[in-house]
């Protein structure tokens, strides 16, 4: 097998670099999922299963960042739910 030259190995370092990135977006997503749900269950219980499942399903870190923000200061089903749409809603609308 031959030596690389720059150009190649630049390819290579670009490419790793951005997996690297990738995959630590992709945490920093999974983190925020949990960190949510877990409080959901541990607060609400089995009540909150649904929404939980919603928040699997939110792939902005901006709107599960807002989220965990104000989450804490929620007291009921109701106020997370409206939380988590709003946040949602409201980083979907900045994002298109």
């Amino acid at each position: 097998m031959g030596k690389m030259d720059r150009k190649e190995v630049d390819a290579i370092m670009q490419i790793t670099t951005s997996w690297h990135e990738k995959g630590r977006a992709e945490g920093r997503l999974e983190k925020a999922r949990e960190v949510i749900c877990k409080y959901l269950a541990h607060r609400f219980g089995d009540k909150s299963a649904g929404l939980q499942r919603e928040v699997q399903q939110v792939s902005n870190i901006e709107a599960l960042d807002f989220i965990l923000e104000k989450l804490f200061a929620v007291n009921t089903l109701e106020e997370a739910r409206a939380l988590i749409n709003d946040g949602v809603e409201s980083h979907r609308r900045f994002s298109m």
